[in-house]
């Protein structure tokens, strides 16, 4: 299964031993994100990390083994979709994942809920959906 995966997945997953950890180390995924997820991370490294409690560096290796799972598209391949994706997005913050969402035509993965919420144009899964499909 395709899917976009927000932020706030990766945050958590990297934040606690969880169902999103799990899920996102499935083999049966296939995880996308915007190359803008590497920046997001970077920008909230010192709020992670200690959330986290994890050492400098368990902290890196456990980055390392959960971004190796999510490919990261450029901000060229998702260009076209971006405007659509500005006029429909609750968060102009979320529009480079909704965009993603679109240009590969697959769901995106969040617990936003005003992403679920506010919009109709890209299905998004939560956690607790996913886990319910998958199992």
């Amino acid at each position: 299964m395709e899917l976009v995966i927000d932020t706030n997945i990766v945050f958590s997953a990297i934040v606690r031993n969880s169902v999103a950890r799990l899920l996102l180390l499935n083999s049966r995924l296939i995880l996308y994100s915007p190359e803008g997820l590497m920046s997001e991370l970077e920008e909230h490294r010192d709020e992670i990390k200690e959330k986290s409690k994890l050492s400098d560096e368990k902290y890196n290796e456990l980055m390392a083994i959960l971004l190796s799972r999510i490919k990261l598209e450029t901000k060229e391949y998702i260009s076209q979709f971006l405007i659509k994706a500005l006029e429909f997005s609750p968060d102009k913050d979320d529009s480079p994942f909704l965009a993603l969402a679109l240009a590969k035509g697959i769901p995106l993965w969040s617990n936003d809920k005003p992403l679920k919420e506010k919009q109709s144009v890209v299905t998004v899964l939560s956690t607790s959906e996913l886990y319910e499909i998958l199992k």
